[in-house]
Order: structure tokens, then sequence, then C-alpha cells
């Protein structure tokens, strides 16, 4: 289960990446935010998958 989550973190790591790159493009406005975002849950991801392989 947990890797399942850590993989479902992961995406969403993705997407908020991606909108952090666009709001950078565009006018700056939130890109920080959603960039350090994109980072706990890149983090998350990574602990909770690699506690699934771990046990």
């Amino acid at each position: 289960m947990n890797a399942v989550l850590g993989l479902w973190a992961a995406y969403w790591a993705a997407i908020f990446a991606q909108l952090a790159h666009l709001r950078g493009q565009e006018d700056g406005v939130g890109a920080v935010a959603f960039a350090r975002i994109a980072g706990l849950l890149l983090a998350a991801g990574l602990g909770l998958f690699l506690s699934a392989h771990a046990g």
C-alpha cells in the first residue's frame, strides 16, 4: 500500500512541478509555492516508496 501511495505522491509532485514551471514562465506569481508543494510531495512519495520496499 505504501508503494502505491508513494507513486501517487510522485505523480502529484510532477503535476505541481509542471504548474510551477508554467507559472514561472507567465508572471511568476505562485511559482515558488507550487515548487515547494512539489518538493514536499516528492519527498513524501520517496519516503513512502522506500518504506514499502524496506519492510
